[in-house]
């Protein structure tokens, strides 16, 4: 089963900038991602393709840097071509060096992604994976399912989550780890984004005090479709409904 895990960075936010479309001779394009590799902090050869894939997508050949504006769907279509196969967890390895290989001049607007300078800030502290042994430990606490939604596995068994991120304090002691499927380890990912919650209020830190509110396909449809009838925004539409009866309670 695979071990993965979702670092946030401190990144400043910063702008796309006008790229530049040239080589400017002060820095060695090939000799640069070379170096990249080499200092990689992962461990995961794996990981090492793919990092090395989105790099060279971001400083294509021929250009400067600024490099080019990519659009997400360049990069994804890169790194599954390089896989030979679909590979689904390619903004996790870009957040990865983002954060944990300090590529802090990859910046994000939207769907767009651009390398903006080339420093490379320290290296932060390794994942840590479990061992199988403590990994079993703690899929039977769960039940051998998804400690969100409570499905069992794939044939890609379960993700090995931290419950509160090491971003934001969390260890690696065997109570902070969860078994979370891949749609529920997307979502949480996206959850935790600007987050100022506090985690051990959180559904996705700790389900099964505080079960995430989610949604179904058909309940979706409905709202959207609903929504789209009415001329309503479906967020806001559903947003304005849930406080409407919570002041009414």
């Amino acid at each position: 089963m695979r071990a993965k895990k979702r670092k946030k960075t401190s990144q400043t936010k910063l702008s796309l900038l006008p790229p530049k479309e040239a080589p400017d001779g002060l820095a060695d394009r090939d000799e640069w991602i070379e170096n990249a590799v080499i200092g990689f902090a992962t461990s995961s050869k794996a990981n090492k393709q793919i990092y090395r894939v989105i790099l060279e997508t971001l400083w294509p050949q021929g250009h400067g840097i600024p490099g080019p504006v990519v659009d997400r769907e360049e990069i994804r279509a890169a790194v599954s071509e390089a896989k030979g196969k679909e590979y689904r967890d390619v903004f996790r390895r870009l957040r990865e060096l983002q954060g944990d290989e300090g590529f802090l001049g990859i910046v994000k607007c939207g769907q767009k992604y651009q390398l903006i300078h080339l420093n490379i800030s320290p290296k932060k502290k390794p994942r840590a994976s479990l061992s199988e042994e403590n990994w079993k430990r703690v899929l039977t606490q769960y039940g051998n399912v998804c400690a969100a939604c409570g499905c069992a596995p794939d044939e890609n068994g379960f993700q090995q989550d931290h419950k509160v991120p090491r971003a934001r304090g969390g260890n690696d002691d065997l109570t902070n780890w969860q078994p979370l499927c891949d749609a529920c380890n997307i979502d949480k990912s996206v959850a935790c984004r600007g987050c100022e919650k506090k985690c051990s209020q959180c559904g996705w830190a700790f389900p099964e005090f505080y079960r995430p509110i989610r949604l179904s396909g058909k309940t979706l449809r409905d709202v959207n479709d609903y929504a789209e009838r009415k001329h309503l925004d479906p967020s806001q539409f559903v947003t304005d409904l849930i406080y409407k009866v919570i002041e009414f309670d």
